[in-house]
């Protein structure tokens, strides 16, 4: 059973979700970059390529999952909805 609760509350649930999709994103992104550092001999990127990557790719992910998670989050409701049995 998915409920995203009230309408009020909808807003809320939202921004958590896209704020915790951009941090595992940002996060997997860092690890990419510190991956490749390290299997390198030499510096592939430098300190200030990872922060304004890390930071480039938290903005434009929150962009994207705040378009998309009410989308989800609709479609999770009406399937849900089409799912009960009439009684």
């Amino acid at each position: 059973m998915v409920t995203f609760g009230s309408a009020d509350n909808r807003p809320k649930v939202v921004l958590l979700l896209s704020l915790a999709t951009s941090i595992v994103l940002d996060i997997i992104f860092l690890s990419g970059a510190l991956l490749t550092n390290i299997s390198r001999g030499e510096i592939a990127y430098t300190h200030v390529d990872m922060a304004a990557g890390s930071i480039f790719v938290f903005v434009i992910s929150m962009i994207i999952s705040l378009s998309l998670w009410p989308r989800i989050a609709d479609w999770f409701e009406s399937k849900e909805k089409n799912n009960k049995i009439p009684e």
